[in-house]
């Protein structure tokens, strides 16, 4: 019964699609850089008496992923950044639904809705890399399933949470029976 105040973003909901590539055995990936992701690890340099990190500390590995700013159907939105960011044109049938969940929960209480999309070589009309139009820097990458747990073990390396998330649900909805061994680009 006390009053209480609290500091609120009003923040876009968003999509997030777990993208299999089948030929690859792999969870593509996207890394690009985050300002308040590097001005984080700036703050905390500082406050730890450290130098001023390099600029790669605000690269983050996520899902594909986009916010919800259109009046189009999830799904649509889903394709769409899948295509934008990834280079993969998928119809819109072949985006399945996954879960949704409340992200930010501390901030802005936005909602996440996961999708799951499998894409091969044919789907695919680009590079991707997001709109460059925008300021979308993106690299699009492969994690092959057989790499999933040393690479969610590797504390160096920034992921989102959706990323660990859509990871975990792919392992376990996925057989393990890939051949490539790194994590590596396909960016054209």
């Amino acid at each position: 019964g006390r009053q209480r105040r609290w500091d609120m973003v009003s923040a876009h909901s968003s999509v997030g699609i777990i993208l299999y590539h089948r030929q690859l055995h792999s969870l593509l990936l996207v890394r690009q850089f985050r300002p308040a992701v590097y001005a984080s690890r700036w703050m905390e340099a500082e406050a730890e008496g450290r130098p001023q990190p390099p600029l790669s500390a605000g690269f983050t590995f996520e899902l594909c992923a986009g916010i919800i700013d259109k009046t189009k159907s999830l799904e649509d939105i889903a394709r769409e950044e899948v295509e934008e960011e990834c280079g993969f044109v998928v119809p819109v049938e072949a985006v399945r639904p996954v879960t949704m969940y409340v992200s930010s929960t501390g901030i802005s209480g936005s909602k996440h809705h996961m999708f799951c999309v499998d894409v091969d070589d044919s789907m695919r009309t680009s590079g991707g890399g997001g709109l460059q139009d925008t300021g979308e820097a993106i690299e699009v990458l492969a994690l092959p399933l057989d790499k999933a747990q040393e690479f969610m073990d590797d504390h160096s390396l920034a992921k989102s949470a959706g990323l660990l998330f859509g990871l975990l649900w792919l392992c376990t909805n996925k057989a393990l029976s890939g051949t490539a061994s790194d994590i590596y680009s396909i960016s054209s």
